[in-house]
């Protein structure tokens, strides 16, 4: 014990005078440190931890998959899910909910949140229990059933006061009376993949026993599994279950199978990618970083070489001084932690600035827990026992006769010369690697950026207004209602135009329906021709700047009493009629009024999604010539900043009717913005990545060369002393660092070629391995590397032969 306490003051005292090698490594390690423990920190939330309900191992989700396209997951049909619910022998429970919209009517200001229909076993499936009352019995889970409703923690609080009996009032959901029978826990968050904000209401689902829709995918199935049952098993029964389906009903399940999949694989399904590709950088930065302080440790051996010779003399042995020197390394290391936990607490709590605000990921709360704190000492007390091997493995070559007298190289052995310049290439090859993966997100980026979206969305202001309640049961009420509200709000000071539309551009229920094109053959099942419909009033295309590019708009004159007509986009155009001119032909839209509709215009295409990016086919139909939908979006085109004119907007819609709610108000820009958040996130951090990793490549590179110059002193005044001049010195010692980096630079872009293949479901316009940005970058990282060769080498050319021939 007193040996290894002697070697601990030993390692105190050491790092105290050399408070210039000590500061360095702290410095490098502790960023290294803190931003490896941040990108855990994600990692762990998103990945590793479980997902908080009871027994979450044994949750699954159920999907509707196409066996010739298994990796588009869809929700499930209502009528597949009632017979997998019916037949399956594989699961405990099996739930399902569905996003609706309804107001809640009770308040002065009627307010439309986010609710969902749930069958009656969906939270027993989850293992969630209230808060306050209870959930869905059977019994209320059927047509026809009285109407009860659950409250979120947050809507109770906000609307009701956070009242303890709040257990059996009555509330108003589109004019109809509604018992609260519970209030669900304040943590309690929707495990549905795809939703931007949480479940504010619940009603039953209540589905009939007969007759339910098998094409529509909207139910969004959990189960748990049956004890002893394991995931293969459920999913082979799945599958025998969506054959017999399939041969009762072929017409609509030609082409359909079950997917099940751990639930927690279907929430972090789409962010997956990213975030192991931040793990995987960030191990590089800790790589680079530990390259570094492996770099002054091994110089620092080198200077120590005579202490090594009299302590191996005085009979300290191999296992001693490895023992000596890990101890100061991982005393070095601690020094680190320290700091780097700090840094990782703070960025743990600033990871969540880089999502965009009000685009909410359930269940990604970001803290800094036990796995996070013990992964933070691992990588500070690993690197600290490998690095001190290096020193050790050093001291055991002195040679103690040189060690003694002094007439060691200054440059060290051989092989310690070796493992200098492989730590400058290795340091150089994992920045290349980082920096191309960044610029090509950075390129990717801006690629989303500039794409056309088809639309303007600047100063455009949207929100969505409902009508419900027997006051709005008939179409043509509606229509009146809509229309009464576009023109109150065309009066509003600083309103250029107003449109009105089912959908506006991203809307997240963005569908699509089967379209049949008059004279053509009807499709088999399976292979119907699909577009987006769109219900819109004639200015809805000037508002938002949609370009006409053949035939004509809509205009007053197509009412109700005028033969209908349609307008398509430039993809639809594409698609369905190929080489044809499809002005003049006419189309049946399933689920609009039974009746063929001309083709009068054709209009640029407009990007209803952010990834694919691709525009989906869209037909677009006059408001007046079709039932009107329950609701509509309006986009008002405004002169200034769109978000000012929102409470003139709520109040111009409360003249036409007080009760009616105006929700989801963004500005167009806005929504836009936030859908390039996946890229936004791994771009700025890998942006942070890629400078720290160059600072700490080039700073290894300053400082090998530095120590060269330092060490061969002698050397540089001999050869001045012959006669080279200050160009062949500089020529020297810049080669020297060069050939280096060259070395780096090509062992990094094949690297880069490989890993950036990784990448390729973050990258939109651009190739993972895009030749100008390999370029680009390997110069960018030459250049930087020429200048930290330039320093030392200048400083070389200063020596003075007299004072050099007199060093050492």
């Amino acid at each position: 014990m007193a040996g290894w306490l002697s070697d601990l003051r030993f390692g105190l005292r050491l790092l105290r005078r050399n408070t210039e090698v000590t500061g360095v490594a702290v410095l490098a390690l502790a960023l290294a440190i803190g931003v490896a423990g941040t990108v855990f920190s994600v990692v762990n939330t998103i990945l590793i931890q479980p997902l908080p309900f009871r027994y979450p191992e044994r949750l699954v989700a159920i999907w509707q998959v196409d066996p010739a396209n298994a990796a588009q997951w869809r929700p499930d049909a209502p009528g597949n899910y009632a017979d997998w619910r019916r037949m399956n022998q594989s699961f405990e429970e099996i739930g399902a909910a569905v996003s609706i919209s309804k107001t809640l009517t009770s308040f002065d200001e009627p307010e439309t949140p986010l609710m969902q229909m749930v069958s009656s076993g969906y939270f027993d499936t989850l293992g969630v229990q209230p808060l306050l009352g209870r959930t869905f019995t059977p019994e209320e889970d059927r047509p026809g059933a009285r109407a009860v409703m659950l409250l979120s923690y947050e809507l109770w609080q906000r609307n009701f006061g956070g009242e303890r009996n709040i257990v059996g009032r009555t509330t108003e959901l589109d004019g109809l009376p509604y018992e609260i029978i519970g209030v669900m826990p304040a943590d309690f968050d929707n495990p549905i993949f795809g939703l931007t904000e949480r479940p504010q209401v619940w009603i039953p689902l209540a589905l009939p026993e007969n007759g339910l829709d098998r094409r529509g995918n909207d139910h969004f199935v959990v189960a748990r599994l049956a004890g002893g049952v394991t995931l293969n098993q459920a999913q082979q029964e799945l599958t025998r279950l969506s054959a017999a389906i399939k041969e009762q009903y072929p017409d609509t399940n030609r082409n359909v199978t079950a997917l099940v999949t751990p639930l927690k694989e279907s929430v972090v399904r789409g962010v997956r990618p990213a975030v192991l590709l931040l793990l995987g950088a960030v191990l590089f930065v800790l790589l680079i970083a530990s390259s570094n302080v492996a770099h002054l440790l091994l110089t620092r051996s080198v200077v120590r070489e005579r202490e090594f010779a009299v302590r191996r003399a005085l009979g300290a042995g191999t296992g001693r001084l490895l023992r000596q020197l890990v101890i100061e390394s991982l005393l070095l290391m601690i020094f680190c932690a320290v700091p780097g936990l700090l840094l990782t607490l703070w960025g743990t709590r600033s990871v969540g600035l880089l999502i965009p605000t009000g685009f909410n990921i359930p269940h990604f709360d970001f803290q800094v827990d036990r796995n996070v704190v013990l992964f933070t000492l691992l990588i500070a007390l690993l690197p600290g026992f490998v690095l001190g091997l290096i020193p050790a493995l050093y001291a055991r070559r002195v040679n103690l006769v040189a060690g003694l007298t002094g007439t060691a190289r200054a440059t060290g052995s051989p092989a310690s010369r070796r493992l200098q310049r492989f730590l400058v290439i290795a340091e150089t090859a994992l920045s290349l690697a980082l920096l191309i993966g960044a610029g090509l997100m950075v390129q990717s980026f801006r690629n989303l950026q500039h794409l056309d979206q088809g639309f303007e969305p600047a100063n455009i202001l949207t929100f969505r207004v409902s009508t419900r309640g027997a006051v709005y049961k008939e179409s043509e009420r509606r229509q009146r209602f809509f229309k009464d509200i576009h023109d109150r709000l065309a009066t509003i000071p600083g309103v250029r135009s107003v449109g009105a539309a089912q959908f506006h551009p991203f809307y997240p229920q963005f569908g699509a329906t089967t379209v049949l094109i008059e004279g053509q053959p009807v499709p088999e099942p399976g292979k119907e021709l699909r577009a987006t419909a769109v219900r819109s009033t004639p200015d809805y295309f000037s508002t938002l700047q949609i370009g006409l590019l053949q035939g004509r708009l809509f205009n007053e004159n197509d009412t109700a009493t005028t033969p209908p007509v349609v307008v398509i986009s430039d993809r639809m155009a594409r698609q369905f009629w190929g080489s044809e001119a499809p002005l003049g032909k006419r189309l049946k839209i399933k689920g609009s009024q039974d009746v063929y509709r001309q083709v009068v215009g054709i209009v640029g295409d407009v990007r209803t999604d952010a990834f694919p990016p691709d525009p989906q086919p869209t037909v677009y139909v006059p408001l007046e010539q079709d039932n009107a939908p329950p609701t509509i979006a309006y986009v008002m085109q405004t002169t200034g900043d769109p978000l000012a004119l929102v409470e003139a907007a709520k109040k111009e819609v409360r003249l036409v009717d007080r009760a009616m709610p105006v929700y989801l108000v963004r500005s167009l820009a806005e929504i836009v913005q936030g859908l390039d958040w996946r890229t936004r996130f791994v771009m700025s951090l890998l942006a942070i990545f890629s400078v720290l990793s160059l600072l700490l490549a080039v700073t290894g590179i300053y400082a090998a060369l530095s120590y060269v110059v330092s060490q061969r002193t002698r050397e540089i005044g001999v050869r001045m002393a012959l006669g080279a001049e200050r160009r062949d010195i500089l020529k020297l010692v810049i080669g020297q660092g060069m050939r280096l980096t060259l070395a780096g630079v090509v062992i990094g872009a094949v690297a880069a070629a490989a890993l950036t293949r990784l990448m390729g479901s973050l990258l939109f316009g651009v190739s993972a391995t895009d030749p100008a940005t390999f370029v680009m970058i390997a110069l960018l990282l030459m250049l930087v590397a020429l200048l930290a060769c330039y320093l030392p080498a200048r400083r070389a050319t200063k020596v003075d032969p007299i004072v050099a021939l007199r060093h050492e």
